[in-house]
């Protein structure tokens, strides 16, 4: 017998503006949820560029996922030390 892949959920096109640019970003997960991650990448992006206005995109991306990434790093550790204490409070 063949194994049935599980529905996909439907590709959507989505019009958002980011760092004052127009994209069209397909995925999945709904509009909405499209339109939540592009306003997260938007506020860590438009900072990067206002402050430096000359520098090329590329390079002020890289700049904005540099600080997406201290945020996300910061937020695992924490996530891990309440699982410490949780574990401890369960004991």
């Amino acid at each position: 017998m063949s194994k049935q892949s599980e529905p996909k959920e439907p590709t959507q096109s989505v019009r958002v503006r980011i760092a004052g640019d127009e994209y069209t970003i397909r995925g999945t997960g709904g509009s909405e949820h499209i339109k939540r991650m592009a306003k997260i990448v938007d506020s860590y992006l438009s900072p990067v560029v206002q402050r430096h206005p000359n520098l090329p995109r590329n390079r002020a991306s890289i700049l904005a996922l540099m600080n997406m990434a201290h945020d996300l790093d910061s937020q695992k550790r924490e996530n891990q030390e309440l699982m410490g204490l949780v574990a401890e409070v369960e004991k």
